[in-house]
């Protein structure tokens, strides 16, 4: 990713991950509570405006032949982006 337009979009789309792994994860932690009722639509919506913008931003990202190859958590704090693009395909990257 030499472009800073191609970086720009992939930061993007990191964080609409991340925050869709998170949305999912509280889905299941909410459904479990006394007050689910009130919540779920709410986590519903945002999950939906989120989901659009996460499949426009993975649809822009695969234009540009640039996916999300792995994610390896190092701590709770960090974790390590494998990215494959055109120029540089990770070794077992090609589907």
């Amino acid at each position: 990713m030499s472009n800073p337009e191609q970086r720009r979009l992939f930061h993007e789309f990191l964080i609409l991950e991340m925050a869709v792994q998170s949305l999912q994860s509280d889905f299941s932690v909410i459904e479990n509570l006394k007050m689910s009722k009130g919540y779920l639509p709410i986590l519903d919506k945002l999950f939906k405006d989120i989901g659009q913008d996460y499949y426009v931003s993975k649809r822009l990202l695969a234009k540009e032949k640039i996916r999300l190859f792995k994610v390896e958590k190092i701590d709770e704090y960090f974790s390590d982006v494998y990215v494959a693009t055109a120029e540089f395909l990770l070794p077992n990257a090609i589907q």
